[in-house]
């Protein structure tokens, strides 16, 4: 098997691995999970808080709880999906791997969003 494949294949295995872990061991009730070092040192919400316990809430089809603990994620989700689906597409296909180009405009808006998303959300005391 083709070197590219294997890491193509790894990559997808090791995603489903993980949402299987969230599954069956979900962070509520396990402790094992890393903490937020930006909420750890600064008692703030960054982006990502709380998108562990989104994916593990969309692994039991929660959704409106996965949308309660990080809507950024949630809606995020289906890009960074179809994304990652298209570079393994591709590296099946070509049997080269390389990453989609995404234009600099929709990188400074995505990180522009989840810097409005984090102030927001912190200013607003939202819980995750």
């Amino acid at each position: 098997m083709n070197g590219t494949r294997l890491l193509a294949h790894f990559s997808a295995g090791s995603f489903l691995g993980g949402c299987v872990l969230l599954r069956e061991l979900p962070p509520e009730k396990f402790s094992f999970y890393p903490k937020c070092p930006v909420f750890s040192f600064l008692h703030l919400y960054c982006p990502g808080c709380g998108a562990t316990r989104a994916l593990a809430a969309l692994t039991h089809g929660h959704f409106a709880e996965a949308l309660r603990n990080n809507a950024f994620f949630v809606i995020l989700l289906p890009m960074l999906l179809a994304y990652f689906g298209f570079a393994y597409w591709r590296a099946m296909r070509n049997l080269e791997f390389s990453w989609p180009t995404v234009p600099p405009r929709t990188l400074q808006l995505l990180c522009a969003t989840a810097v409005l998303f984090a102030i927001l959300r912190n200013a607003l005391h939202l819980p995750i």
